[in-house]
Parts: C-alpha cells; structure tokens; sequence
C-alpha cells in the first residue's frame, strides 16, 4: 500500500487558509477520486485547525504523478527517494513539499491534489502548499494527529471523534479502501491507548475548553452568567459540556436552520424563537458562536445597539458582552471587536493562549505513538506476503479441488455395472467372472470398498470378501470427504502461512519465496514475482 497524508493546519499555512479549505470540504473525497488519477481511496478530515486528506494510492509509479518519484530538491524527504520495502519508518517521508514555491512538475502527485483544492477554495493557482508525507512517516502522523499531538491543543479530546467521524463519512461516500481502514483502525486504537495510559487528555483538554476558559477571565463566575450558544453542530455540543462543567447551566441555543428546537430538547436547554437572535444575545453575558457556514452572523449592526444599550443600563462597571467566536470561517465580524463594551475572542487568540501540554505526558504520548507505529509497520511488512499466501493456498486447492473431481466422477465411470433401482437408490452391480453381485447405497454415496471388480480367476474369492467387510463398514459422502479434503489442506497450510508473515516483518522475503519453490516447485508461487 502506499499512503499519502497531505494537510493544511494552524501552524502551515494557517487558520485562515484552513477555513477556506474547511468551507470547499463536504464531497471532497469523492471528488478528489474523480479528478486525480489512480487514487483508491481518500479520508478527509476537516476540524477547526486542521484540513487533512489521508490517501491509498496504487503506488508511486501508478498515480499517473511520475514527478514523485524524485523528491524535489529542498524538501524534506530530499536524499531519502520513494519508501521501499524494509526502509525505516523515519526515512519514508518521500515527499513532503517545501514552504516555498517550486519549480515542481505539475505531474506531482501533491502538486496536483494542491492544485485541485487551490482551485476549489478559490485560493491563488499555485500558492496553496501542503505538508506531504506519504509511506510509513504518513501513517505515523496519522497516528499522532489522533493522539491529539500535532493539534492546536495539544492532547485535545476531540480529536479521536473526529477521526473516527471522518472514515465513518467516507465509508458512506465510498472512498473508504480496506488500506485507510487499517490506518484509521489502528489510529484509533493508539489514541484509546494514549488516553488510558497517560494523563495528557485528563483534564478534557479541547479548543472550546481554552476558549471558554479565557471567557470566564472576563466575566463574574461562570454559574452566575447566562449563555447563548449560535449553531448546533459538534463544537455545540462540546461547548454545553464545558459551560457546566463550570457551572453556568441557564444556557440558550439559536439555529437559522431551524435545528435549535431539537438541539435544545436533547441537551436540556432553551431554544430561541426564529427572528429572535438580538434579544437572546442583549439578555446573554456569553455568546459562543460555532456555525461555520456562510458569513459571519454577528455583525456590527447587530452588536452596536446591544452594547450600547448595555452600557446605558448598567455603566462603564457593569459587565461585558463576551463574544467567544470559535467558527474557522468567522461568525463575528472583525469590527465587533472595536466596540465598547464587547470583549470578542475567536480561534487565533485561543490558539495564542494555548498552554503547554506537561512535557513528561507529551513524551510518554510519543512513546506510544512510536511503539504502535513500529508495531503497525511490521504487521503491514507481514501483509506483504499475501500475494505469496494467496497463490500457495491457491495451489493447494487445485490439488484438493483435483482430488474431489477424481472422486466425483467414480459412478459414472462404471456405467456397465450401475444402473438406478426403482426405488432411487444407486444399484451397483459387480460384475465378475463368478456372475453379477449387488450393492444398494444411499443416492449420491458409494462405499468404495462396496465396489469391487475384479479379474476373473480372482472373482470367486475377492468379491464375497469384500462385500462382507463392506457390510458394517460407514459410507462417506462426497461432501464430507470435500470437506475433510479442505480441512486437512488448512491444517498444512497452517504453519508455512504463519512462516511467510514473520518472514515479511523480517524482511525475508525473497528467502522464503525460493525456498518455498524448491519445496513445491515454481509453479505454487507463480505470478507473485513481480
């Protein structure tokens, strides 16, 4: 398999080129499939800090890319060439971009999935640059992302959901290959892994955890505000959660989609009428907007009146209208910020508030991250010797297949001696030199031993005898002799199978390969050279 992980985040090329990413990423997947040759399967996810496309490509040479399989000068994979199989984990990031334009062929794999979303998001040809990882140095970020380790919020506990999230959409979308479902499994496990054995998520680290967390710093305690939270979607949720986790429970939920009624009725909490947006944020001391869709939907127009009012009311020592605005494509209009009385926090001064994750969990973490990565590695080197399995077994059951049709014919082969009985059972007669003797069995059994034919000077003794050890003797069906064909052909292929994937995780291939041909001959292992 060959894995590409491409991404635009906070730290490059930043929050307002994510946002733009972030608004052009429903149908991204499936378009990207259509668009760009060879790809198998694509992941995409999109969170508040992060655009990530997680890719199953057939391979370099056959994405139609020939520019990837030389790493451009100045990247950071530069010296290392393509991943190949036994490279180290740590020298397979074949081609991650540079920050700076380059004269890359346009053929580039990256070069043309950067293309495609520059254009999609309306952003300048040829300006948009993506970090590009691809083999083992890929899915080893992977991992780490869904740790909560490249996060703006380092150790988020949000993270995991929207892992799991995202593969859950591209399996509906079918861009969901078998290769992604084994990176987002195992990311998935590492994640439940870091969370249980370090205390780097404990404290319900998130970017709605921070961002009320800096609000609460400019209100009265949090149990005697009242709320009003502007969208329904994931962060919504979270953001219910981290206001009662501080005690504010008079919360308020308004939706121009008309999803605050069900929204509020399964978290308890009260729905504002259509229409009635600016009466619900003068009655509110904390506004959380996480929409994301459209333009911003507090405008200047709309906050100046309250915050005046505000003031006219209460006096300069009266508290503050905060305005946390936690969307990507910005909820609050930047002038809101200039107006007295308003404090307006959004994703950028969050990010800059951010504190550092302890660094003795953050190594512990990366300790994880590195030993499921290694392990993950090693199980997919194994892997490699499916073809080599597949054609083995393959050859085994012609052999037993073979077996079976040599059985299946056996009464057809005797047509002078069997004919039906009335009563449907297989009339068998042997014919010998003594006269015709006579065996009834079950349709569709035949006792081997209950066959007899024999040379004529021996007739007289062989058949009785064997008629009479027949007598007591079970019949086997051909499906049970099909069945315990197979089962035996299982039990052979038992061992030499275990065999094969510890040679792959070693990296002895080929050995293995040469001598299973010496054993059973080149023609069990054919076509899997290549």
């Amino acid at each position: 398999m060959t894995t590409h992980l491409l991404s635009a985040d906070h730290r490059l090329p930043g929050l307002d080129v994510v946002a733009r990413l972030g608004a052009v990423a429903p149908g991204l997947g499936p378009d990207l499939l259509e668009a760009v040759p060879a790809l198998r399967g694509v992941v995409v996810l999109s969170t508040c800090n992060r655009l990530a496309l997680l890719i199953d490509a057939d391979s370099w040479a056959d994405t139609g890319c020939p520019a990837a399989l030389h790493p451009l000068p100045g990247s950071a994979a530069h010296g290392h060439g393509p991943t190949s199989r036994g490279s180290t984990a740590h020298g397979s990031a074949a081609c991650a971009l540079p920050t700076e334009p380059t004269d890359a062929a346009p053929s580039d794999l990256g070069g043309a999935v950067s293309a495609f979303l520059a254009e999609r998001a309306g952003l300048t040809p040829g300006g948009l640059h993506l970090t590009h990882l691809s083999g083992a140095a890929a899915r080893r970020e992977m991992l780490a992302i869904a740790a909560g380790l490249s996060s703006m919020v380092v150790g988020e506990v949000q993270i995991a959901g929207q892992v799991r999230r995202a593969a859950e959409t591209a399996a509906a979308e079918g861009t969901l290959s078998p290769e992604l479902v084994r990176v987002i499994e195992r990311a998935s496990a590492t994640s439940r892994r870091v969370a249980h054995e370090t205390a780097l998520s404990g404290s319900g680290r998130s970017v709605v955890a921070i961002g009320v967390e800096q609000a609460a710093a400019h209100l009265p305690p949090l149990s005697e505000c009242r709320a009003l939270i502007i969208g329904t979607g994931s962060y919504a949720g979270a953001t219910v959660a981290a206001l009662r986790a501080r005690g504010l429970d008079d919360i308020a939920v308004y939706s121009a989609s008309n999803r605050a009624q069900a929204f509020a009725a399964g978290h308890d909490l009260r729905a504002v009428p259509a229409g009635s947006l600016a009466e619900a944020v003068d009655r509110a001391d904390l506004v959380v907007t996480c929409r994301g869709v459209g333009g911003p939907v507090l405008t200047a127009d709309v906050v100046a009146p309250i915050a005046a009012g505000r003031l006219r009311s209460t006096g300069s020592a009266g508290r503050p209208l905060v305005i946390l605005d936690l969307a990507l494509t910005r909820d609050v209009d930047e002038a809101v910020r200039t107006l007295t009385g308003v404090v307006h926090l959004d994703l950028p001064g969050v990010r800059d508030a951010v504190p550092d994750a302890e660094a003795q969990q953050v190594d512990a973490a990366r300790v994880i991250v590195d030993a499921e990565a290694d392990d993950f590695e090693r199980a997919l080197a194994g892997r490699s010797m499916d073809p080599l399995i597949t054609a083995l077994r393959s050859h085994v059951g012609k052999v037993v297949t073979e077996e079976i049709e040599r059985l299946r014919p056996l009464q057809s082969r005797l047509p002078a001696s069997t004919v039906p009985s009335v009563d449907g059972r297989a009339d068998v007669r042997v014919v010998t030199g003594g006269g015709v003797v006579r065996a009834n069995g079950a349709p569709g059994a035949v006792s081997a031993t209950a066959i007899a034919v024999t040379a004529p000077e021996t007739a007289s003794e062989a058949v009785p005898q064997t008629l009479a050890d027949s007598v007591d003797e079970p019949v086997i069906t051909l499906a049970q002799a099909e069945r315990a064909l197979h089962h035996l052909a299982a039990r052979l292929l038992h061992q030499p199978t275990v065999m094969a994937r510890r040679a792959g995780q070693e990296g002895r291939e080929e050995a293995y390969r040469q001598a299973l041909e010496l054993v059973l001959g080149p023609d069990s292992v054919g076509g899997t050279h290549d």
